[in-house]
């Protein structure tokens, strides 16, 4: 008995945690200033951005089949994404070197950063949930997107990111605002492409 309610004392206290450094953000309002190294060592910021639209991406970790998935469907439609006046750039929870290996095997056209600390998912807002994780392999989308990307490793990498980590998208106008949040429901659930594509 006391076993089971130190292990509810233990979820609540994991999960309210999580809610009370979570801040997600809101449309509307200013996206929160980053500043970091991307895999090819360049430093990426927000205020370098000022002026063009960003469509920004956080993802789990480089082993992961669904981001794996996810990230080469971006690089398939950068050309139609860039078309609409868009910069793409990826969050990993990976670091950098693990990443670069990672992008060793198809060499993207814009930047990837390793967020081995979670800094810039804490200033987003980037959720983990345990309990949106396990429901995941319930639902259809996730299941078949992680056979997808599976099937397009080459090799294998070492989780260095945290399971529980739900994908994030943000579209971020010209003036640094948020245009559009997109907080994931499950570990494949992203923003639709086809809202930038088709607008």
């Amino acid at each position: 008995m006391i076993a089971i309610k130190s292990m509810m004392v233990i979820v609540v206290l994991t999960v309210f945690q999580n809610n009370a450094i979570c801040q997600k953000l809101k449309v509307g309002k200013k996206a929160s200033y980053f500043e970091a190294i991307d895999t090819v060592g360049d430093t990426i910021n927000l205020d370098q951005y000022k002026g063009q639209k960003i469509f920004l991406a956080f993802f789990m970790y480089a082993g992961c089949p669904i981001c794996n998935y996810r990230g080469h469907e971006l690089i398939e439609k950068y050309d139609s994404i860039s078309s609409k006046g868009y910069k793409i750039i990826c969050i990993y929870e990976s670091d950098n070197n693990t990443l670069k290996d990672y992008l060793n095997e198809t060499p993207p056209p814009f930047p990837f950063i390793g967020d081995s600390k979670s800094i810039l998912y804490k200033k987003y807002g980037v959720e983990k949930s345990i309990w949106k994780t396990v429901a995941s392999a319930f639902k259809k989308q996730p299941k078949q997107a992680m056979k997808k990307g599976r099937k397009l490793f080459i090799n294998k990498y070492t989780r260095d990111g945290n399971l529980t980590r739900l994908p994030a998208d943000f579209i971020i106008d010209e003036n640094e605002i948020c245009k559009a949040l997109h907080y994931g429901t499950n570990i494949g659930d992203h923003f639709p492409l086809a809202e930038i594509l088709n607008n």
